[in-house]
């Protein structure tokens, strides 16, 4: 019988989650900081799993301009059938259509083990933004994207900055 030097790498949890540790006295940060902190575990995973998708639902419903509101049954009783089915990739399609954000599924494509999902966001002041993410599982390369585009709705905007487009 052989006998094994096991050795463990320990990371304190202000290294791991440093984001985590910024003041949580201003309330608009908040949201911004919790959509970093999934995102990076998504992006962690090797495959996307329902409690990340959960977790996806509890941080829209603190942005109030992106969630739908409770009196309409959201998430829907569909979406919570998708996950319940583990069809996860359709119920991460259905939570990014469900949303007030005007989100187009730009492209998906799967290359060397990874996808590759483009999420296209169109504000309501013009222009478009396009959110791209890779990752081993393709639920949680549209999550990812899904995330990336919710921080612009969770970022406060200055009330002096006014955007350089033609009126």
């Amino acid at each position: 019988m052989r006998s094994h030097n096991i050795s463990f790498r320990l990371h304190s949890r202000d290294e791991q989650y440093s984001a985590e540790r910024e003041p949580v006295d201003n309330p608009s940060r908040t949201p911004r900081v919790a959509l970093d902190a999934l995102i990076m575990r998504v992006a962690a995973a090797r495959w996307l799993r329902e409690h990340h998708i959960w977790e996806t639902v509890r941080l829209v419903r603190d942005i109030p301009d992106l969630a739908v509101s409770d009196d309409a049954g959201w998430p829907s009783r569909r979406f919570r059938e998708l996950v319940a089915a583990s069809a996860l990739v359709d119920a991460v399609i259905h939570l990014t259509n469900a949303t007030t954000a005007k989100l187009c599924l730009r492209s998906v494509s799967h290359e060397q083990g990874l996808w590759t999902c483009s999420l296209r966001y169109a504000p309501s002041i013009g222009g478009r933004v396009t959110f791209k993410a890779r990752h081993p599982d393709l639920a949680g390369a549209i999550l990812v994207a899904f995330l990336r585009s919710c921080r612009i709705q969770a970022a406060p905007v200055p009330s002096d900055i006014r955007p350089n487009l033609p009126m």
